[in-house]
């Protein structure tokens, strides 16, 4: 690796092996994080023991364990630390979209169209989780009937509305998000400092994806939730 790049990756990696040595001792992610931090140290200073570990690691613990470090930056109070640092947006809304077909013209010939099925691998048909995230209020992502997809996140607020809030038109543009975890962890919450400041730089709307994870909902459910958010995503875009 570039020297660039090192001390990062060696952040992660005494992260990775500070959080494994406490993974079995605690209940919650948190609280394995919480004491990860004070035994951090040993391995900060002590490659060969770092080295070991980590080995230790990739080597016998499973995918709970990837999924519970991966998931650190989901719990409420690193959450909450982000959303109160990261650039404030006008929408910050959670959606969640009811698993029916619907039809969508066919780009080279709009007189014909495909029928779009719900995704519907393994666990059956469900609503599909989104995340849209706007720095600015735009048409329709006021209406009523991207309101009644709402889902709620525990009282946070999700819509930004001040008294003389400028309405701007539809943005021409629309970014759609599949965030990063292998398909097996996170959600788009952890990735919204990035998408905040991405809407305010670029000017458009994003629409996050946020897939079922495995191993609960093995692939490809993940997959065909994606596909199935962009075309509901290019049928619905006058409300985005």
């Amino acid at each position: 690796f570039t020297p660039a790049i090192r001390p990062c990756l060696q952040t992660i990696a005494i992260g990775l092996v500070a959080f494994g040595e406490n993974y079995r001792r605690h209940q919650s992610g948190i609280g394995v994080a919480a004491s990860s931090f004070f035994t951090s140290g040993k391995y900060a200073i002590d490659p060969e023991l770092r080295g070991a570990e980590f080995e230790r690691i990739t080597q016998n613990l499973d995918v709970h364990f990837w999924k519970t470090f991966w998931n650190i930056t989901e719990t409420e109070v690193l959450s909450s630390l982000a959303s109160m640092t990261s650039t404030q947006v006008k929408v910050n809304r959670a959606l969640s979209v009811p698993p029916v077909p619907f039809d969508l013209p066919l780009a080279a010939n709009h007189r014909a169209s495909v029928t779009i099925a719900p995704p519907s691998a393994h666990i059956g048909t469900a609503p599909v989780q989104m995340r849209l995230i706007s720095y600015d209020l735009r048409e329709g992502q006021d209406s009523e009937t991207l309101l009644s997809l709402s889902r709620s996140e525990g009282g946070a607020i999700s819509l930004s509305l001040g008294l003389k809030t400028k309405r701007l038109p539809s943005s021409p543009c629309l970014l759609v998000h599949f965030h990063g975890g292998g398909f097996v962890a996170q959600t788009s919450k952890s990735h919204e400092p990035y998408l905040k400041s991405w809407s305010q730089d670029l000017g458009v709307p994003i629409l996050s994806v946020d897939y079922s994870l495995a191993p609960e909902a093995p692939f490809p459910r993940a997959l065909e939730e994606c596909f199935y958010a962009y075309c509901w995503a290019l049928r619905n875009h006058h409300l985005l």
